[in-house]
């Protein structure tokens, strides 16, 4: 073997796709130096391909001495779960198993058959590294979750892994009451109702819910509420780039919105008014009046031994809420804190700053809860701010030295650079991924319908050097099995259904995986244009005329111009979906669009409000940053005057007569 087949066998064992295919079908072969700076983002110490030969050998010989993987899946229903080993050399004598049950059960067991195979590791062409593959076959069956496994061979050595016991699939739109359903779509930030900047909040956002309850509709989508950064350094409202995806945002709490009497009180003679008469959020400026409402309410609550004594108890159920809290605070003031493994022993009490968070975090769960979980439609972000606490609290969990982003397209010629970094796919097993069953629970409990963002990222994601343009980046392949079997555990124990973002060009494959997973799909009006007529959706989709990062029903409608505009209408005449009497071609359009996805069979439609009063400008434009300005505009019409504009009135009436009365 040569130094370079070194390097790429190196680079395929650890999860490295050595090449892939573009949009135009052209083969893209990833360079050596791309494939050495992600190696290292891996964790190799590597500089040159000259010592892949011996960091190849030191990887078999390693994977080889843990005997086997640190998680395996088995599917409930199949039987007994079976766990497989890899051991040097082929064993008599008898195996014993001890499982630490996820309900706290312990049970020593003895396997009821084995099964031996010789194999080679990891294809290595190097005699001393075969080894004997033993499948151990368990004489009970166990309960859906993780179940820690030890697993003693005859010579003495033991081998750990963590079995993960899963239903077949995420909970399905039936068994959650959302099959035929649909539901209004608007970006929290954006929300206001009286007046431009009168407060985007969680209270706005229940408001929001009770009026499509009201029309018919069954929830309410919005982009992420995950905490973002908004003082002065670090600066990033992008709901994607989030400080963590474990937290709920502090910038929407309603500061006069609180179970205690006394505390709305205090929150109502805090807040003041901010923004008034803009077309943008002004962030910093509302979270500087915000949190300064939110250190009242802090105060109140420490000086009100009842309160004191709720929220107290509340943290004590939730240990990573006071680290989170001193982390915010110590960003606020420009401070450093050391890892959390040092300070957590050295500071057990909340200073008033971290104090400020912690009660901003009750108060954020107590109004998300008033809102119902039930009637929400959330949005779960691919990954988090370079500078967040996530990062900070887990940095092993995390690979450094890179970015998360995309292969050039038509719409980037360059590829993209996200700018946050990916997850290291071997430590999140070696950790049990508990980093991920905490995010995914953390939505999923406070939703009835949740979507994963770039659900792609489940199998392969995009990874780009350090100081690399996005044309320079290779893929690296996730356990995707591993990570179907916590989201199904985790979405079946919310009673939560899924929806997979699978827009653009996907993989046959992950369709197939999310079809057998019980994922949605998405279904997105543009992409499904054939001409002047569209594909039907299916059962299996969310469907929608457009996404927060499209323009606009009214700027795709003009963009089309006159020659498919005519064919889109007689398209829709013809099926008898345009509305009579309609003057307006374009509101006709809408209309007979919003029927159409309306009365498929798609489980679920989602209407984009904005579209219904016909907003040119996106909330978004991928790739532009902050200047354009993206995640900040505010909509064009206030809840107050669009909850009674005839217009929104009757498009949310045809939609909602045509789902429960529609062809299915």
């Amino acid at each position: 073997m040569t130094t370079r087949q070194a390097l790429h066998q190196l680079a395929r064992e650890a999860g490295i796709q050595l090449a892939y295919r573009d949009l135009a079908g052209q083969r893209q072969v990833a360079s050596d130096e791309a494939l050495l700076a992600v190696l290292r983002a891996l964790g190799f110490p590597i500089r040159t391909p000259e010592e892949a030969p011996t960091l190849l050998a030191e990887w078999r010989q390693a994977r080889l001495a843990r005997r086997c993987e640190p998680v395996q899946v088995w599917r409930a229903g199949r039987g007994t779960p079976r766990l497989q080993l890899m051991l040097p050399a082929f064993q008599e004598g008898r195996f014993e198993i001890v499982v630490q049950c996820e309900d706290g059960a312990v049970l020593e067991l003895i396997p009821a058959e084995r099964y031996w195979s010789q194999d080679q590791a990891g294809q290595s062409d190097t005699p001393a590294l075969s080894g004997y593959r033993v499948e151990l076959a368990l004489p009970h069956e166990l309960p859906l979750g993780y179940h820690e496994v030890a697993i003693r061979c005859p010579d003495g050595q033991e081998a750990r892994t963590l079995l993960v016991v899963r239903p077949p699939t995420v909970a399905l739109p039936r068994a959650v009451g959302i099959e035929r359903t649909w539901g209004n779509f608007l970006p929290l930030y954006a929300l206001w109702r009286d007046e431009p900047g009168d407060g985007a909040t969680y209270r706005r956002l229940g408001e929001l819910v009770a009026w499509t309850r009201e029309r018919g509709g069954e929830f309410v989508g919005t982009l992420p509420l995950l905490p973002t950064f908004l003082g002065e350094r670090p600066y990033d409202p992008s709901p994607y780039a989030p400080v963590s995806r474990l937290f709920w945002s502090e910038f929407f709490v309603d500061p006069g919105w609180s179970p205690f009497p006394e505390l709305v009180r205090a929150g109502e003679l805090a807040v003041s008014g901010n923004e008034q008469g803009t077309r943008f959020v002004d962030y910093r400026t509302t979270w500087r009046e915000r949190f300064q409402a939110l250190a009242v309410l802090a105060r109140e609550v420490a000086r009100h031994e009842r309160m004191r004594s709720e929220v107290e108890a509340w943290l004590a159920q939730r240990p990573l809420v006071p680290d989170y809290a001193r982390f915010r605070a110590a960003v606020d003031q420009g401070e450093r804190l050391p890892s959390p493994r040092q300070h957590h022993e050295q500071d057990q009490d909340l200073a008033e700053a971290a104090w400020i968070y912690a009660v901003a975090q009750w108060l954020a769960n107590q109004q998300l809860a008033a809102v119902g979980r039930e009637r929400l439609y959330l949005d779960l972000p691919l990954g988090v701010h370079p500078e967040g606490f996530d990062v900070w609290y887990w940095p092993e969990l995390f690979a450094q030295g890179v970015s998360a982003g995309a292969p050039p397209d038509p719409f980037f010629a360059g590829g993209q650079v996200w700018g946050f970094p990916p997850l290291h796919p071997e430590r999140i097993r070696e950790d049990g991924y508990r980093y991920l069953r905490a995010v995914l629970a953390h939505h999923l409990q406070a939703a009835r319908l949740l979507r994963i963002d770039h659900v792609m990222g489940f199998h392969r994601l995009y990874w780009v050097p350090a100081g690399a343009s996005g044309r320079e980046g290779v893929y690296v392949r996730y356990p995707a099995e591993e990570f179907y079997a916590i989201l199904a555990i985790e979405s079946q124990r919310a009673g939560c259904a899924v929806v997979g973002e699978d827009l653009g060009t996907v993989p046959w494959t992950v369709r197939r995986a999310m079809r057998r997973n019980g994922l949605l799909r998405m279904y997105v009006l543009p992409f499904e244009r054939r001409d002047g007529r569209f594909t039907e959706p299916l059962p299996d989709v969310v469907a929608s005329l457009v996404t927060h990062d499209l323009p606009p029903f009214a700027a795709l409608w003009e963009e089309w111009g006159p020659e498919i505009q005519e064919a889109v209408l007689g398209w829709l005449a013809e099926r008898g979906w345009l509305p009579e009497p309609e003057s307006d071609r374009r509101a006709a359009a809408l209309l007979g669009m919003l029927r159409f996805l309306a009365e498929s069979p798609a489980a679920v439609v989602v209407v984009n409000l904005e579209d219904l009063w016909f907003e040119r400008e996106p909330q978004n434009r991928p790739g532009t940053g902050l200047e354009m300005p993206n995640w900040q505009r505010l909509t064009r019409v206030g809840s107050a005057s669009f909850a009674r504009d005839p217009f929104v009135t009757r498009a949310l009436a045809i939609v909602d007569t045509a789902r429960k009365g529609g062809a299915g």
